[in-house]
């Protein structure tokens, strides 16, 4: 039986115990509306899940030169507009920008002299403004984490001190021009590391992107976490008495084994964080949403930390045979995506929210109208309470 043929409303590809659905034209979900709580606070000490849940996007191609996608031109029922302003309309209330050291290499122009202005736009608008640090000057992923180029040649000490100055001239940057960040993260996609090879970790089972060789575990996690320390410590720096919610994002998104291997490193050193963040992305392979609540529910049972899926979206997979691509790709099966995504992680443990990566590049349609992922919230069901049967995921050694 085809589950896709009636569109969004027709059930989930998804079950744990339960049944959620979407329908269409229900109006928002009550705690996925914006609350009055200030921007990114923490939950109160023996909370659970505090509304608002952040429906959030990264919108950080809008703050460098416009070409592509990007530059079209927003409208919606034939009025103009801006995708900022449309998202906001229909209930999103999050957006992540990165940030590169300058100069900019082979990459947009998202310097900190570029991101000021829609930084401050973010925060005049009450949303949540989530920043991305890439420690590099082109793009930082689970592939690549350059050294910015001014920045080498130097011992580990000086490599230190950089990240750290520069992490709380960033911060102060922002904080002047009214767009203090409300959470930070300290590096992008960091499985694997940053600033490679100084600080760049051997992943278990990976050999495609090999420190250096004879691998010293012991040498190499001490240099991370001490380069993830230092960037905090700038943040902090920085943000003087509006201290920042702290992110550490890494690409595992339904994998608790590697997701438990990283942050017991961090842990055991003692890196200051506030927020688990993952990106999951199933064209990628990042697992199914039932793999998703394993993880959630293992970190919140394990390190007593919120969870957030810092990049998510749904296009062409990037893995052959991937069975993680449950859903059509098509606009439908975009929006049901996410649909799922949401519910998914309201129902466990400390989820906090969800950022979909460039909407330019798949939640507008050609003529510049929003396309139906950015109608999400006007047709989420309210998701039925979990049944008593579900218990976390084991988080033991």
């Amino acid at each position: 039986m085809d589950r896709w043929t009636g569109g969004i409303g027709t059930g989930s590809p998804w079950r744990l115990g339960q049944f959620v659905a979407v329908g269409a034209a229900l109006g928002l979900l009550a705690c996925l509306a914006p609350g009055t709580a200030r921007a990114g606070q923490a939950p109160a000490a023996g909370a659970q899940q505090q509304a608002p849940f952040y429906l959030g996007a990264d919108i950080s191609f809008l703050a460098s030169p416009m070409r592509g996608r990007e530059a079209r031109t927003y409208q919606e029922n034939g009025k103009p507009a801006d995708e900022m302003t449309i998202l906001e309309h229909h209930g999103w209330n999050a957006y992540r920008l990165r940030v590169f050291v300058s100069p900019v290499r082979q990459a947009p122009d998202n310097s900190l002299e570029n991101t000021i202005p829609l930084a401050r736009r973010i925060k005049a608008s009450g949303a949540l403004f989530l920043l991305d640090i890439h420690y590099s000057d082109t793009w930082a992923d689970p592939q690549h984490q350059e050294i910015p180029v001014a920045w080498r040649g130097v011992s580990f000490d000086s490599l230190s001190s950089l990240v750290e100055s520069y992490s709380r001239d960033v911060i102060k940057a922002l904080k002047d021009a009214g767009a203090m960040p409300d959470w930070v993260q300290v590096g992008n996609e960091i499985t694997r590391g940053t600033l490679w090879p100084v600080g760049q970790v051997e992943e278990p089972g990976d050999t495609a992107y090999l420190p250096p060789q004879p691998y010293d575990s012991t040498l190499q996690w001490a240099h991370l976490t001490a380069l993830l320390k230092a960037g905090v410590r700038g943040v902090m720096e920085g943000a003087g008495s509006t201290p920042p919610r702290i992110a550490i994002h890494i690409d595992r998104g339904g994998d608790w084994l590697k997701t438990k291997w990283f942050f017991d490193h961090l842990e055991a050193a003692h890196v200051p964080y506030d927020i688990i963040a993952e990106s999951f992305y199933p064209e990628w392979g990042h697992g199914t949403l039932e793999q998703l609540v394993t993880n959630m529910d293992s970190c919140a049972a394990r390190y007593h930390k919120d969870f957030l899926v810092a990049e998510t979206g749904y296009g062409n997979s990037h893995v052959q045979n991937n069975p993680d691509m449950m859903w059509p790709l098509t606009p439908a099966g975009r929006v049901q995506f996410i649909a799922d995504l949401i519910n998914t992680m309201k129902a466990a443990p400390r989820g906090i929210g969800a950022m979909y990566w460039a909407p330019e590049f798949g939640a507008w349609n050609a003529d510049g109208s929003p396309g139906p992922v950015v109608f999400v919230l006007d047709s989420l069901q309210a998701l039925r309470a979990r049944p008593a049967s579900h218990v976390p995921a084991p988080a033991g050694p």
